[in-house]
């Protein structure tokens, strides 16, 4: 994990450097790379972005969004939707600095309870995305902060919940964008 850290420092580069390779200027709220991540076997996707300067940390530069299949056939035609797992902030060298769950709304996913999502974290399968450094880099991730992002989505589905049931008018309330969210540091 920090030995491709340092890899990609030793060359000038950086996870999102690598998502933004070929593109000449960084645009807020536009996906790197296009289009999105996609492992062509698992159908696991990723896509890098940032938002406006104040609505990030002090530090970030963006956030990589991933996604797994919504349905347990992913040789389906068309292509199964997609549920979020969990989004990883950076900053410009590349080291994460938080985790975070969104609500349905912000990436227009299929939704999934913790439990159902919960499955995907024991075999990441980002492997054969491009670019393969960073997909790999995000699968060691996913299993380094397992236990983080295990409870990030179920305190993401209680904050969602009223006594214990999930209501559809809170998924799509418009003034919660982050149910949960955690910083994190690679040692």
């Amino acid at each position: 994990m920090t030995g491709q850290i340092i890899t990609w420092a030793s060359l000038g580069q950086s996870a999102p450097a690598r998502v933004l390779a070929g593109t000449e200027r960084f645009t807020e709220w536009a996906r790197y790379p296009q289009p999105d991540a996609v492992d062509p076997d698992s159908l696991w996707r990723f896509y890098y972005h940032a938002h406006p300067r104040s609505e990030r940390l002090h530090n970030e530069h963006g956030h990589f969004h991933i996604f797994v299949p919504a349905s347990a056939n992913v040789r389906s035609e068309p292509p199964p939707a997609n549920s979020h797992l969990i989004a990883v902030s950076v900053d410009s060298k590349g080291l994460p600095l938080r985790l975070f769950t969104t609500n349905r709304w912000v990436t227009d996913e299929v939704w999934q309870t913790a439990d159902a999502m919960i499955r995907h974290l024991k075999s990441p399968s980002l492997h054969h995305a491009e670019p393969r450094d960073v997909a790999e880099w995000l699968n060691h991730l996913i299993v380094m902060f397992g236990s983080t992002i295990e409870a990030l989505l179920k305190a993401r589905d209680e904050r969602l919940s009223t006594g214990g049931i999930l209501r559809h008018k809170s998924l799509e309330d418009r003034r919660l964008r982050i149910p949960s969210q955690r910083r994190i540091r690679i040692e």
